[in-house]
């Protein structure tokens, strides 16, 4: 079966670090290494979380969407519970005050995010930094706000999964054109659906890998298969009442955009868009942004100075530094999985281990970065080129 092998190793890993992590965080070594590296950054920690879906029931939500995006609200709460022991939860503002040395701290902070805007933020995270009164924010891609449009990388899952449940390979499903070389090379190996999905998102120009979904879906007649209402956006009174309770809104593109993979005037453009329409629908200056997939170069970063953005978040595991830059913000991302135990179950001391990088300053585990070249493509050579058959 696909990706069986990939599977057992995961399980194997996640086994491993979750036996590592009771260890150290019952040994004090998780508390030792913390104050570490808290001199090594040269004064209190600023850690951002990144969150996208928090749903009802992860095991029941798992079969039908792309469940590394997903937590269970039971489990997000339990998140924040142990992260309030060792850090403050504060707002992005006092988190870059603390960076820039503008306030002072006398604990370590962390600020909560969510990317994408995702309808389940709303019905099942709100209701739990609210009764905790944690503030947040939640980054949207503005072209989607108030309506019955799926994301991207959801439509390009679902198809992605039906194609390997089906046994049908890139060439079978008729796709044609560019877009076939691209399936050819996104399934090379028989990945995962979501490691396929990452290929896709990572590699090629997001206007074109939707164009692509539509296709997919028409090839395989899956105009018919519903999305859980969770996974549809949220509407601009949900934003509104959410920010009345200190989560804010922050931007993420119009349409969900890769910017390092798009030419940079048409990056300027969704992100002046994108922070017009955030703007007029909240009704207030929208600030923070967010790069959709962590990616970001110079160009971008720029161009977001020049719309009058004063942070932007990556996806990079790192510790954020005081006086670093703030269009380069460290984030961590996490889900089910990322404080499930040996046994597969909720791990206290898993989630302290990861709200303390601890496996990172054991360069147990390596950051995934970000930055990207800036592309300066005039010509639009890769927007220009007919990716499918059936479309051209």
């Amino acid at each position: 079966m696909v990706g069986l092998k990939e599977r057992a190793v995961e399980l194997a890993r996640r086994a491993a670090k979750g036996a590592a992590a009771a260890v150290l965080h019952h040994s004090g070594a998780r508390e030792l290494l913390s104050t570490v590296q808290r001199r090594a950054v040269g004064g209190r920690r600023v850690l951002l979380l990144s969150y996208h879906r928090v749903v009802a029931d992860f095991a029941a939500e798992k079969d039908r969407s792309l469940y590394t995006l997903n937590i269970a609200q039971d489990t997000f709460r339990k998140h924040l519970e142990v992260l309030q022991q060792s850090h403050d939860i504060v707002s992005l503002d006092d988190a870059l005050a603390v960076l820039n040395g503008s306030r002072q701290s006398t604990r370590d902070v962390a600020v909560i995010t969510f990317d994408d805007g995702y309808r389940d933020v709303y019905t099942h995270a709100f209701p739990v930094m609210r009764d905790m009164r944690v503030p947040g924010v939640v980054y949207v891609p503005s072209a989607f706000i108030g309506t019955d449009r799926v994301l991207g990388h959801d439509r390009l899952y679902l198809a992605l999964k039906r194609m390997q449940e089906r046994g049908i390979s890139a060439m079978a499903v008729g796709v044609g054109g560019q877009g076939e070389r691209w399936l050819i090379d996104a399934l090379a190996g028989e990945p995962t659906a979501n490691v396929a999905l990452e290929r896709l998102i990572s590699r090629y120009p997001t206007p074109q890998l939707l164009e692509l979904a539509s296709t997919l879906e028409d090839r395989l007649g899956l105009g018919s298969e519903k999305f859980a209402d969770g996974q549809l956006p949220m509407t601009w009174e949900m934003l509104r009442e959410m920010d009345a309770s200190g989560v804010i809104t922050g931007a993420h593109t119009a349409e969900h955009t890769v910017l390092t993979n798009a030419r940079l005037a048409d990056a300027r453009r969704e992100i002046a868009q994108c922070r017009a329409v955030l703007e007029k629908g909240m009704k207030k200056p929208v600030r923070h942004f967010a790069y959709c997939n962590g990616y970001y170069s110079a160009g971008v970063a720029q161009a977001l100075r020049a719309e009058g953005f004063v942070s932007a978040v990556t996806t990079e595991d790192m510790p954020n530094v005081p006086g670093g830059d703030p269009y380069a913000l460290k984030r961590k991302v996490l889900w089910e999985a990322s404080s499930a135990g040996v046994l597969g179950d909720y791990s206290p001391a898993l989630a302290a281990c990861q709200f303390d990088d601890t496996f990172g300053l054991l360069a147990v585990q390596k950051p995934v970065m970000g930055a990207r070249p800036t592309n300066f493509d005039t010509a639009g050579k890769a927007s220009a080129e007919k990716p499918f058959s059936a479309h051209g």
